[in-house]
């Protein structure tokens, strides 16, 4: 199981990573980052918050299309999965 999990989390951080490169270069636009980034918490606490908070690994982004164009960058690069946190749904 820690095996699995150890897995999954680099593959998270690939995932992760790749978006943020999108979002920097100007590929994507609408993308605003990873909950857990936006908001303070201290980098000690990061992966322990994490790990209880899973929600906090989501990608908060503008549109649908936005999302949209993560997902299919994802699938294109066989990156993995990501939970996105779409602004526009939000009442």
């Amino acid at each position: 199981e820690a095996k699995s999990r150890a897995g999954a989390a680099k593959s998270e951080g690939a995932v992760i990573k790749a978006i943020m490169q999108a979002k920097a270069s100007g590929a994507i636009k609408g993308i605003h980052g990873r909950l857990g980034d936006l908001g303070g918490i201290d980098a000690k606490y990061d992966v322990a918050v994490t790990t209880a908070c899973p929600a906090l690994n989501y990608i908060v982004v503008e549109t649908t299309a936005a999302a949209q164009r993560c997902v299919d960058l994802l699938r294109r690069n066989k990156l993995g999965v990501a939970t996105f946190l779409i602004l526009e749904k939000q009442e």
